[in-house]
């Protein structure tokens, strides 16, 4: 088994770091790592280098700019449904995320992990596809 290097960052100065020196080895992890479990139960080698992004607050947030809604890539499925600017300019985007997985991942799933994935059952991307 080989071993993988994991790295925890707080700001993304240093998320870049990370991904300069590990290159195209390095997978992002954004807490819930819901893809990454199915890989690893899979039995298939995880990555060389994980970057976990959870502690990165320029990346968290969901705020009115004028003009549009600027949602951080770790706004949670959950932060989505309560938050009082997507109630108010993304009823789409809040119904697809209660559509998506369970409590649990609703809680821990972000949006940006939804995009990310790039997977065709990625729920918000129809949504944010219209806007």
């Amino acid at each position: 088994m080989t071993e993988t290097n994991v790295f925890s960052a707080r700001h993304l100065a240093e998320a870049y770091q990370f991904l300069n020196r590990h290159g195209a080895q390095a997978k992002v992890l954004r807490r819930a790592g819901t893809d990454l479990m199915v890989l690893y139960n899979s039995g298939s080698a995880l990555p060389a280098a994980l970057l976990d992004i959870w502690r990165v607050d320029e990346l968290r947030g969901i705020s009115d700019e004028g003009a549009h809604l600027k949602i951080g890539a770790l706004a949670t499925y959950t932060e989505i449904i309560s938050n009082a600017h997507t109630r108010a300019y993304a009823p789409a985007l809040i119904a697809a995320s209660r559509t998506i997985g369970a409590i649990q991942i609703q809680n821990r799933g972000t949006l940006g992990g939804n995009i990310a994935n790039g997977s065709p059952a990625g729920d918000s991307l129809p949504v944010l596809a219209r806007v």
